[in-house]
């Protein structure tokens, strides 16, 4: 009886028991022998490891499946591989494929204007890879033909923490420009700042032995030049200050007067805003003329070197110890160097001009000039950002496997080519570890590769000053010639660096107008007011219309 009581209390507490795992909608795990849960059916486990889309981790550097794209490249004439590889199958593309899971099929490859040409037929006729590195022109033009695939949310997604350092220091320059209507249709390049500022070299020895202070204002190099031609500092035939030509660069070319015209911020050649907001060709505007004006007179009286015009090889007069001063970019060591291995008792120093104001005036290089483009529907528009992840953490040596890379290697054989993807900063930042390095704040042993091999040559300058002169002029940029990039600038940009199609058919004429005209005036042989018919002429020959559609294609 008691038996039968038991098992009937036991047979309802089952039941019970069953009803209660049902009603819960779990099931009972059974366990092994060990005492441990047995694995859930494969549909509850997959169940259970599936994450929401938000928590899917992605690598940046590595898509999940193998991922072909086409496209066609320029090659340099001159560009050589090992024995046994190609342009398709390298260094660049082997290192691309085993990290990122990317193959690249190159459609063709050419140098020059053949590539000029052969990609313009191509993408005239609506017959484009699906992914390319193409500049500013082709860029737009593309974009204007609905011919590119919106990058907005891929390249958020997939960008890697490096990418999106390089992009904040350009203050979100670089991806404004390569956004139209609200959608980033490109993958922007990124320019280094530091190569648009034009300080000059002064010799520094010459001002100690006259007792004369370094220059600040335009007015201070008149005063200089002329000490310097009237001491015959450099001999008979001494030049206070050199210069190659008369227009403004982007890109501060070494004798380029960029510097000097920055003093009446003048920007020829250049479109800039008014204080209207509206753009503007530099070269015909007032402060342009009261440049022209100033350069005339220092060359009418021997302080600007007098055969300019006709010098092949102007780095000479400095380096032989005629030139006193020259305008140049921060890299300009090189010259330096040669003109201490000439003289050892010679010395240079970096100074900035500034404006009547007090201001230090700088145009700027364009943020971005490539373009990484995909083509409109290409299925996995997200393998040209991670592309673009990996180059940049290969060439910024962030990954230990790119230093094994040849660097002997033109990176132009890298699958869709190469194009500067750096800090819009970089010069300053190096300068800045450098300084910190040599003041022991920072431990030398933990510099990266590059910043190490300067701060030894640094050392060793420490130790014995100039005696090896090769050393010096790879680490000497980043000190002095440094510092005056961290000086407060104002900073503009050239606004409009494509074609329109009036400049197409019109500005081979305009431009020639413009230079005749500068020259003439520049040596003498017109008056300075004729600058005021060369504006009325360059309006009336087309400069007016081509004005309007930049204005137009801008707004």
């Amino acid at each position: 009886m008691i038996k039968s009581k038991m098992l009937g209390f036991i047979c309802v507490m089952l039941v019970l028991f069953l009803l209660l795992a049902a009603c819960s909608g779990e099931k009972t795990p059974t366990s092994t022998s060990s005492g441990e849960k047995s694995p859930a059916p494969a549909s509850t486990q997959a169940a259970e490891t599936k994450k929401p889309d938000a928590e899917v981790q992605i690598d940046p550097y590595r898509l999940p499946e193998p991922v072909e794209f086409t496209t066609f490249k320029h090659v340099g004439a001159d560009a050589k591989l090992p024995s046994g590889d190609t342009v398709e199958d390298n260094q660049y593309s082997r290192y691309l494929k085993e990290k990122s899971n990317i193959s690249v099929k190159i459609l063709w490859y050419a140098s020059g204007n053949d590539f000029e040409q052969k990609s313009k037929l191509s993408i005239g006729s609506g017959d484009i890879p699906d992914v390319m590195i193409v500049d500013e022109q082709t860029f737009r033009t593309l974009a204007r033909a609905g011919q590119l695939e919106d990058l907005t949310e891929v390249f958020e997604k997939y960008q890697a923490p490096l990418t999106k350092e390089l992009y904040a220091s350009t203050n979100n320059k670089a991806i404004e420009k390569a956004t139209i209507d609200g959608k980033l249709l490109a993958i922007p390049n990124i320019s280094v700042q530091a190569d648009s500022v034009s300080m000059l070299f002064v010799r520094q020895d010459w001002l100690d032995k006259l007792q004369l202070e370094g220059p600040k204002t335009l007015a201070d190099v008149e005063k200089i030049a002329k000490a310097f031609v009237d001491n015959k500092m450099g001999g008979d035939n001494t030049i206070g200050l050199t210069a190659d030509g008369l227009d403004v660069l982007q890109k501060a070319g070494r004798h380029n007067l960029k510097g000097l015209y920055a003093t009446f911020r003048a920007y020829p050649g250049n479109w800039i805003k008014d204080a209207g907001g509206n753009i503007v060709y530099g070269s015909i505007q007032p402060e342009t003329k009261q440049a022209l004006g100033k350069i005339r007179e220092m060359y009418e009286t021997g302080l600007i070197d007098k055969e300019f015009a006709l010098r092949k090889d102007t780095d000479q007069t400095v380096i032989s110890g005629k030139a006193g001063m020259f305008f140049g970019p921060w890299w300009s060591g090189g010259v330096v160097r040669d003109t201490y291995a000439n003289d050892p008792n010679a010395v240079f120093k970096v100074y900035m001009l500034e404006d009547e104001k007090g201001q230090i005036n700088n145009l700027q290089v364009p943020v971005s000039q490539k373009f990484i483009v995909v083509k409109k529907g290409f299925k996995h528009p997200e393998a040209a950002v991670v592309y673009a992840n990996n180059y940049i953490r290969a060439e910024r040596k962030a990954d230990p496997d790119a230093t094994k890379l040849d660097t002997t290697i033109s990176t132009e054989f890298w699958p869709i080519g190469n194009g500067t993807f750096d800090y819009a900063d970089a010069v300053e930042r190096k300068s800045n570890i450098l300084a910190d390095a040599l003041a022991g704040r920072v431990d030398a042993g933990t510099l990266a590769p590059e910043m190490k091999i300067l701060y030894d040559f640094a050392k060793a300058d420490e130790a014995a000053p100039r005696a090896d002169l090769a050393g010096w002029g790879k680490f000497w940029g980043y000190t002095e010639p440094a510092e005056m990039l961290k000086l407060p600038m104002n900073s503009l940009f050239n606004e409009f660096t494509i074609t329109t199609k009036t400049m197409d058919r019109k500005w081979a004429n305009l431009k020639k107008l413009e230079d005749e005209m500068f020259f003439a005036i520049v040596m003498g042989n017109k008056p300075l007011d004729d600058f005021d018919k060369f504006v009325a002429d360059w309006k009336s020959q087309g400069g007016d219309e081509i004005t309007k559609e930049i204005n137009d294609e801008m707004k």
